[in-house]
C-alpha cells in the first residue's frame, strides 16, 4: 500500500481537534460531566507564556557564525565571464523601478521602514492578517515575536555586510542616478545608504522572517513566500537593488533559517512558536484553522502564488550554465520541510526538494562546481506539494 503525506494535513486535523477541545473548556466553563449551555459562548483568546530567559540566552548549535560568500560566489563568475548578465540586471532594475504602480511604491515604502514580520501579516488573509496583527500588537504572540522580530529576533539571520564588502557591488541608483525614479517617503533617508548592492540586506531579512512565518505556518506557506518575494522585489522597485541582489538575499535568507531547524534544540523553540502561533489564531477566529483559511479572503490565488514566488527565483535570466545538472540539495536544507511534512524522513524531504526543484544553469546557480545550490530551491513548491512514497521507498510529487 502506498502512504501518502500530504503537507500539513496531519498538523491541522490535531491542531483543529485540540483547539475545538480547548475553546469549549474555556468558553463555556464546562467540563464533560457539566450540561453546556444552549447558545454561543464567545470565544476567549489564550495568553500564551513567553520563553523563559534560560531558553532565549541559552547557546545554541545553530548560533554558529556562516560564512555566505561560498554559496553567493557565483556573481564572481557573471563578472568576469559573463557581464551581460550585469548589463541586464541593471536594465531590468530600471524597468522595474520606472514602471512600479503606486500600490507598488506604498509597499515598498512600509516594508523599507517597517518590522517585514509584521507588514506581510497580510499574507495570512484578509481577515486572519488582521488577527496575526492584532495579536502581535496586542503582545499575545510572545514566543513567536521573540523569534521573528526584525530587531534581535532569536532565530535571525547573520548580517550580509560581510558579503557586501566582499563583492563590493555599487547599487543601481548609484550606477545610474539621472535614469532612477526615486521612491521614499517625505523625510526618509533609504537612498542614503553607503553598503555594497550585493547580496541585500532587506531582502535577507525578508526571507528569513518570512521562510520562518512560512515554516510555523505551514498551511499558509505559498502565500506567505508569494509576500516575501514581494518584498525582496520592492527593494527593485525602489532602485536600491538589482534583481540578482533579491536572489542572492533569498539564498542567504533560507540557509539560516534551515540552520535553525536543523538545531533539535533549537527546534524546540520553533515548535513552541508554531503551537503558539496556531492556538492564538484558531482561538481568535473562532474556528480550526483550516476552516479559518478557507473562509478567509486569501492574499492571493494559490496557483499565482507559486508561479510568481517561482519566476522570482530567477527574473527571467537566461541559463547561462550547463542544463540538466542534477540537483544538490544541501544538507541542512532538507530541516525547512520537516513542519510542511513531519511524517517524511530526512531523505525523504531531500528528493521532495530535488523534483521541485528549478533546472540548472541560471545565474548565481554553483551546480556545475559540484556545490549544494540554494539558488535552485523553490521552496513553496515543496511545502506544498503533495508527496507520495511507494512501497520501494520512491517519492513522487
Amino acid at each position: 500500500m502506498n502512504s501518502t503525506v500530504s503537507g500539513s494535513a496531519l498538523r491541522r486535523t490535531t491542531s483543529a481537534i485540540a483547539a475545538i477541545a480547548a475553546l469549549a473548556v474555556v468558553a463555556t466553563g464546562c467540563t464533560a460531566e457539566t450540561e453546556a449551555p444552549t447558545s454561543p459562548s464567545p470565544t476567549v483568546s489564550p495568553s500564551p507564556e513567553p520563553f523563559t530567559d534560560e531558553q532565549l540566552n541559552a547557546d545554541y548549535a545553530s548560533d554558529r557564525t556562516v560564512d555566505y560568500v561560498p554559496i553567493l560566489a557565483g556573481f564572481e563568475t557573471l563578472q568576469s565571464t559573463y557581464p551581460d548578465v550585469l548589463d541586464e540586471n541593471l536594465a531590468m532594475t530600471l524597468k522595474i523601478n520606472a514602471s512600479a504602480t503606486e500600490s507598488e511604491e506604498e509597499g515598498a515604502i512600509v516594508d523599507e521602514y517597517g518590522d517585514i514580520s509584521y507588514t506581510m501579516g497580510d499574507a495570512l488573509g484578509e481577515h486572519l492578517g488582521a488577527l496575526y496583527q492584532d495579536a502581535v500588537d496586542e503582545g499575545r504572540l510572545p514566543k513567536t515575536t521573540a523569534l521573528i522580530h526584525k530587531d534581535g529576533g532569536r532565530a535571525q539571520s547573520e548580517s550580509t555586510n560581510p558579503a557586501k564588502e566582499y563583492f563590493n557591488y555599487p547599487r543601481p541608483y548609484k550606477v545610474a542616478p539621472d535614469q532612477v525614479v526615486y521612491r521614499d517617503k517625505k523625510g526618509g533617508d533609504a537612498y542614503e545608504s553607503t553598503s555594497g548592492s550585493y547580496p541585500s540586506g532587506h531582502t535577507n531579512q525578508a526571507y528569513w522572517q518570512g521562510t520562518l512565518l512560512a515554516t510555523l505556518l505551514p498551511e499558509l506557506a505559498d502565500e506567505i513566500l508569494a509576500r516575501t518575494s514581494e518584498s525582496g522585489n520592492y527593494r527593485v522597485v525602489m532602485a536600491m537593488h538589482y534583481p540578482l541582489d533579491i536572489i542572492g538575499g533569498r539564498m542567504m535568507g533560507q540557509a539560516a533559517i534551515a540552520k535553525r531547524w536543523s538545531d533539535p534544540e533549537f527546534r524546540d523553540l520553533l515548535e513552541e512558536a508554531s503551537d503558539e502561533l496556531h492556538d492564538v489564531l484558531e482561538a481568535d477566529c473562532g474556528e480550526p484553522l483550516e476552516e479559518c483559511i478557507a473562509d478567509d479572503t486569501p492574499y492571493m490565488d494559490h496557483d499565482e502564488a507559486a508561479d510568481i514566488y517561482r519566476e522570482r527565483l530567477t527574473y527571467g535570466f537566461d541559463q547561462v550554465g550547463q542544463a540538466g545538472v542534477p540537483m544538490d540539495v544541501p544538507d541542512v536544507a532538507a530541516a525547512l520541510l520537516i513542519s510542511s511534512h513531519p511524517d517524511l524522513t530526512k531523505q525523504e524531504r531531500i528528493e521532495v526538494l530535488e523534483l521541485t526543484a528549478i533546472d540548472s544553469g541560471y545565474p548565481l546557480d554553483l551546480s556545475v562546481h559540484s556545490t549544494a545550490s540554494w539558488q535552485r530551491i523553490d521552496l513553496s513548491a515543496a511545502m506544498m506539494a503533495d508527496v507520495t512514497v511507494d512501497e520501494e521507498g520512491d517519492v513522487h510529487i
